[in-house]
């Protein structure tokens, strides 16, 4: 196997799926692997967030960060910190598995909806939190103070109350209903159906 080292700086050294095998199973995998980590990218993410995330996908069992290393050729730290990040956005995680002691075993999540949720109501919701409490203090202060300029702050701010009482109440109905659901209510709303 030979090095290389990816967008991120990491290095990994090459694996079958780097190669052309010619295999159409292994094509594929490779297809999928690729566009996460491209996609990994697009969310300011390492790209090799996305290729191990994308390697546990097509496991059928949980793999440990030596096997994660083998099956990537990224170096087992590189895993180590990808799958500390995977597991705290819920993308990944974390198992023991029976007479391996306390070694650590990964598989990947996959119903997106549930990682997505998930986010929601960890990330978002905490923003949601910070912000109405400082805009509910800043109401309170500009209230109490005169002038034009502190008019047009307390204007400013009750718009962002607004849209974050808004977002708050979004969050709640997207993370408290099955996609099914909110597919089909959409549907509704739309005027389109299940079909369409």
């Amino acid at each position: 196997m030979t090095g290389a080292v990816d967008a991120d700086g990491d290095r990994r050294d090459r694996t079958m799926s780097d190669t052309d095998t010619h295999d159409p199973v292994e094509s594929a995998r490779a297809e999928v692997i690729d566009a996460l980590e491209r996609s990994a990218e697009v969310y300011g993410a390492k790209r090799s967030y996305g290729r191990l995330f994308g390697i546990l996908l097509f496991e059928p069992e949980p793999v440990s960060l030596d096997g994660l290393a083998e099956r990537s050729g990224y170096a087992k730290s590189t895993v180590s910190t990808a799958m500390t990040t995977l597991e705290r956005f819920h993308l990944v995680h974390r198992r023991s598995l029976p007479g391996e002691g306390k070694k650590a075993f990964f598989e990947a999540e996959t119903d997106l909806w549930y990682v997505f949720q998930q986010f929601l109501r960890q990330e978002v919701t905490r923003e949601i939190r910070i912000m109405s409490r400082a805009l509910d203090e800043a109401a309170e202060a500009l209230e109490d103070a005169e002038g034009e300029r502190a008019e047009y702050h307390l204007e400013q701010v009750r718009k962002l109350q607004r849209m974050y009482d808004r977002s708050d109440r979004l969050v709640s109905l997207l993370t408290g209903q099955p996609l099914d659901r909110l597919t089909d209510l959409l549907g509704r709303v739309t005027g389109g159906s299940d079909g369409e």
